[in-house]
């Protein structure tokens, strides 16, 4: 398993892979109530999102190295919301 990189204010994320290339991001953080609750942010144009063209949403991977993504990120089963600028979480 891959480590969580912590980005601040209670998140942390994991990178997710498919075929040879980082599609994505699983970003941790707690709900309301204190569990712990997580979601997967696709980026666009990635393989995932190339070959299982499901109609999820996608982020834009403005910047790699510190991570931004476009546009902010919402939980739905918990309501969090935020963005990811220059590697850290931003509530939103």
């Amino acid at each position: 398993m891959t480590d969580r990189i912590d980005i601040g204010d209670g998140h942390s994320i994991t990178y997710s892979e498919y075929d040879g290339e980082t599609t994505g991001i699983v970003v941790f953080h707690h709900a309301p109530d204190g569990s712990e609750c997580s979601g997967w942010v696709p980026f666009r144009g990635s393989a995932w999102e190339r070959s299982f063209n499901v109609g999820i949403p996608s982020w834009d991977v403005v910047q790699k190295d510190p991570l931004t993504l476009t546009p902010s990120i919402l939980c739905r089963a918990c309501g969090d919301h935020g963005f990811i600028r220059n590697g850290k979480w931003v509530r939103g």
